[in-house]
């Protein structure tokens, strides 16, 4: 169709409903190499909900993960504040250890926070451990659910009844559905583990820092952000009762 009528990437645009529709097409034209833009928006492995659950995947993999660790110790809120995550993190730099490494460490915690603190973190660690008991056994999407659902992820976004919170639980559901997808693809049948998914979107999330600089991109967005805007081609998706008005 570009070689036929002479157009550019920045010639098309993709318009759907919600936000959550974004993701397919995010993974499509990826792995197609199509340079896109999300246009009035952020990419769908940039949403904090959906970095937020990544975190929980990465880190029940990979405890290790400093970081990931640090976004979901206190999300959902357990009460565990910043001075305390502070004092781990800095307990593991003066031992060389991870953060993980301390809070598996009975005797330091014993020494450094008192009871109630104690507990929290001590109840956070548990969680984190049944995950990892279940992640050799478990595919993609089954553990993604679990944890999503059993840590509190899901219920504490359907907690928001404005347009914003509804748009972040189907932001969730659809990473949700892009594991199962995942999970449930042929071409995947010798790995549908989470670490497997989560190899895919590691390269999704990388090429969200490529320079913004080329301009020769398909847009995608909602029709609500498309007002005014002009395109020589359009493709509008999800045309379907009760998602399009």
């Amino acid at each position: 169709l570009m070689y036929a009528r002479q157009l550019r990437y920045r010639d098309f645009a993709i318009l759907y409903r919600t936000n959550a529709q974004s993701r397919i097409f995010e993974e499509s034209l990826r792995k197609m190499n199509i340079p896109y833009k999300v246009y009035g928006g952020m990419s769908f492995f940039q949403r904090k909900e959906v970095k937020d659950a990544l975190a929980y995947f990465r880190f029940v993999l990979n405890p290790a993960d400093d970081e990931s660790l640090k976004r979901i110790i206190n999300y959902p809120l357990r009460g565990i504040g910043k001075t305390t995550i502070a004092k781990v993190e800095m307990l593991a730099q003066t031992a060389d250890k991870t953060m993980w490494d301390i809070l598996n460490d009975t005797s330091v915690l014993q020494n450094e926070f008192n009871k109630g603190t104690l507990q929290k973190l001590t109840s956070f660690t548990e969680l984190i451990k049944q995950y990892r008991e279940k992640a050799g056994e478990m595919e993609a999407f089954d553990l993604a659910y679990t944890i999503a659902s059993s840590a509190g992820l899901i219920q504490e976004l359907s907690q928001d009844k404005t347009p914003e919170g509804i748009s972040r639980v189907q932001n969730l559901e659809e990473l949700l559905n892009g594991i199962r997808e995942f999970t449930e693809n042929e071409e995947n049948t010798d790995d549908t583990s989470l670490s497997a998914y989560l190899q895919t979107v590691t390269l999704y999330t990388d090429a969200d820092h490529d320079k913004d600089e080329d301009t020769d991109k398909v847009l995608i967005m909602t029709i609500h952000s498309a007002k005014g805007l002009e395109f020589s081609c359009v493709f509008i998706a999800g045309l379907e009762e009760e998602l399009f008005p």
